[in-house]
């Protein structure tokens, strides 16, 4: 999990998440890694799908509309809860 401050954009995302976490996680654990996220603005955003493109990173489809199901969802539902 990273921590980013303040309001996140698809500039920030690629450079403070995926350049700096993500693809560095991908590469040391070899092919077969499938990133997943959901459709918010900044995963979505052309920067970040061009870059996910050109660095040969797999993302998992995402269904905009899809339950989530993504056990990841409780514990932002209980960190929202704390704060």
């Amino acid at each position: 999990m990273v921590v980013v401050q303040g309001n996140t954009n698809a500039q920030s995302y690629v450079a403070y998440v995926l350049n700096a976490h993500a693809l560095p996680f991908i590469r040391q654990h070899g092919p077969g890694v499938t990133l997943m996220q959901d459709n918010s603005r900044p995963h979505v955003a052309r920067v970040t799908t061009q870059f996910l493109q050109r660095t040969n990173v797999y993302v998992m489809s995402w269904p905009a509309v899809s339950p989530d199901l993504n056990p990841i969802e409780h514990i932002w539902d209980q960190l929202g809860r704390k704060h």
